[in-house]
């Protein structure tokens, strides 16, 4: 999952692409919230992302992040109801700022 922010249009988006794929999925920011669990640490962000493929809404991601920190990341299949939860590779981080996800 990469993900994007225009501050001038106040615009997120980003795009996932899974590792036998030969295309990139859209995501739409659809929702963002969060929460200060602890004064001296950042805030626990919520963000739901919606998959966009064909057209037609196809799923969403919902990541749970605390400063660098993403302890939750669940996909949920929008025709089948199906959740598939995420783990982060402990060897994630990449040469270009994304996170590969297993």
């Amino acid at each position: 999952m990469q993900t994007y922010f225009d501050s001038s249009s106040k615009l997120s988006w980003g795009f996932v692409k899974y590792q036998n794929s030969r295309q990139a999925i859209p995501l739409i920011l659809a929702e963002s919230t969060s929460q200060t669990l602890d004064k001296n640490a950042p805030d626990e962000e919520t963000t739901t992302w919606v998959e966009v493929h064909g057209k037609q809404v196809t799923g969403e991601y919902q990541m749970v992040s605390q400063g660098t920190m993403v302890p939750s990341m669940v996909y949920i299949n929008k025709k089948s109801g199906k959740k598939t939860a995420f783990g982060l590779n402990s060897g994630a981080a990449t040469d270009t700022g994304s996170c590969d996800w297993q």
